[in-house]
């Protein structure tokens, strides 16, 4: 029987799970120097993926106040605009339906990007991210910024499990489905070259690519839920 690939995201329990690690886990250290290193606080940001409104969240109290957070799960976008609303009952008009792979935003709306925490590589396919990329370029300023994280098959948390199977047991290198609480999930873990082809292939040039280790030194809660996972830092060409 196929798996569906959106199937997780859609869960009550998916979005719950997320809604309480917006409350819990918040913005990462590592992802807070990321964003302030190369976000301002006039910045208009899109955020794609934005789950239970974890980074939204931190945004918004930490005085980025032009953030527009979207998810395509109608129960992420319901969960993500309760949870920044108790907050703040106008932050909820914050969150949006949008399909990262199809954004409805004209063209050049916005300064910054962000697809926080593998939302990208939980894509069913590389062409389901190269639109994505495309589509998040098109909405981009010229010289407009995408940050984001790739679980790296080489180096990052999984490499000990992709170094020890064979390749030709993959259909596609770096495809996986993880058990969860609730149904299976998909995530693509890449390796830098291919996550840096698949960008300037979009039309992106890379500004840097660490480890979240290499950045800062994330708390307990943040490396349960996340471990170690590769920035990108993309500006738009």
């Amino acid at each position: 029987m196929e798996r569906d690939p959106q199937a997780h995201w859609l869960e009550t329990e998916t979005a719950l799970h997320y809604a309480r690690a917006a409350v819990r886990v918040g913005v990462w250290a590592s992802e807070r120097v990321l964003i302030e290193r190369h976000f301002t606080r006039s910045h208009r940001i899109l955020e794609l993926g934005c789950g239970g409104g974890r980074v939204a969240l931190g945004l918004l109290q930490s005085g980025y106040s032009h953030v527009v957070a979207t998810d395509f799960s109608p129960v992420m976008v319901s969960l993500a605009r309760a949870v920044l609303g108790d907050h703040d009952e106008s932050w909820e008009k914050f969150v949006e339906p949008q399909d990262a792979t199809a954004l409805t935003y004209p063209d050049a709306s916005f300064d910054r990007a962000i697809f926080a925490f593998n939302g990208l590589m939980c894509l069913p396919s590389r062409e389901h991210r190269l639109a994505a990329l495309r589509s998040i370029q098109r909405v981009l300023k010229p010289g407009g910024i995408l940050l984001f994280t790739a679980s790296d098959r080489e180096k990052g948390a999984n490499a000990a499990y992709w170094a020890k199977e064979d390749a030709s047991d993959e259909l596609v290198p770096g495809d996986r489905w993880h058990e969860s609480d609730t149904s299976p999930v998909f995530i693509h873990s890449s390796t830098e070259k291919e996550t840096r082809d698949e960008l300037s292939e979009t039309g992106f040039s890379v500004l840097e690519s660490p480890l979240s280790t290499e950045i800062a030194a994330d708390g307990p809660l943040v490396r349960e839920f996340a471990g170690e996972t590769r920035f990108y830092v993309a500006r738009k060409s």
